[in-house]
């Protein structure tokens, strides 16, 4: 990836605050469209409790797809939307860490929104490493990369 295209979708992350997390079942796929939060090295930060379908999914298949667009801001009528679709593997992220501590308050930054879900003890927090990415913009200028 080069400078160009990690600028540019860096800024497509900035932008939005939900993105739609695809994991794997173990028959069907689950997405899931939630809060999220990137980091400057362009990992995908999300919560979720334990007990759901996405987090039990990646527990046992840690690879999954992020999706991300500007359908909220775009100009639907001529498909100048910028979207992006991440694949990377998720890990989670030990509670009471330095690693939660720093994350909790880079996600409640841009999510001030989600602090109330932090009080539960089944919260976990999972970071996407991104392997590739499709990006196209509603400049019309599209990619491929890989990390």
């Amino acid at each position: 990836m080069d400078a160009t295209q990690r600028e540019k979708l860096a800024q497509l992350l900035a932008d939005e605050k939900v993105a739609v997390l695809v994991t794997q079942g173990e028959e069907y796929p689950t997405a899931t469209m939630q809060a999220f939060a990137e980091t400057s090295e362009l990992e995908i930060l999300f919560i979720m409790n334990e007990s759901s379908y996405r987090y039990t999914n990646l527990q046992a298949r840690p690879k999954v797809a992020v999706m991300v667009d500007t359908r909220d801001t775009g100009d639907i009528p001529t498909f100048k939307v910028s979207r992006a679709v991440i694949d990377g593997v998720a890990s989670e992220i030990p509670r009471g860490s330095a690693e939660w501590t720093k994350y909790e308050e880079l996600f409640l930054k841009k999510a001030p929104f989600e602090a109330p879900f932090f009080k539960y003890p089944t919260l976990r927090m999972i970071k996407v490493t991104p392997r590739r990415a499709s990006y196209a913009g509603a400049d019309r200028v599209s990619f491929k990369a890989e990390f």
